[in-house]
């Protein structure tokens, strides 16, 4: 993995191919916030935060702020909700931090983006 990896995750969220207005129909956004909160979840994503964005310098890449800052619109456009739209854009730094330094034992981070590639969100 690497900077093409970020930079196509960048160009497939500015091109609407991981987040859709389908991404979130039928989405009961305070539900699917407590099940994000649920400890199984949230401590699996606090691990996978603390290994790959918040232990290194990568968080200061342009191209991490463009892929947070385009997954927050997105979502916020869809959904007018921002504590959801700022969860979206917490996945997509943690899926590009991991990207710029390699996910191949991070299964949780590949869960993720693997989720969103599905058009869902983490969880659904």
């Amino acid at each position: 993995m690497s900077r093409t990896d970020v930079e196509k995750l960048l160009a497939d969220l500015n091109e609407g191919r991981i987040l859709t207005q389908q991404t979130f129909e039928e989405l009961d956004v305070e539900v699917y916030l407590d099940e994000r909160d649920a400890t199984a979840f949230a401590d699996d994503w606090m691990q996978s935060f603390e290994r790959w964005a918040q232990a290194s310098n990568v968080a200061e890449e342009e191209v991490l702020r463009a892929c947070r800052e385009q997954a927050f619109k997105q979502t916020l456009a869809f959904t007018r909700e921002p504590e959801l739209a700022g969860y979206v854009s917490d996945d997509m730094g943690l899926i590009g931090a991991a990207l710029l330094q390699g996910t191949a034992n991070d299964s949780f981070v590949d869960q993720l983006l693997e989720s969103y590639r599905q058009g869902r969100l983490p969880l659904r």
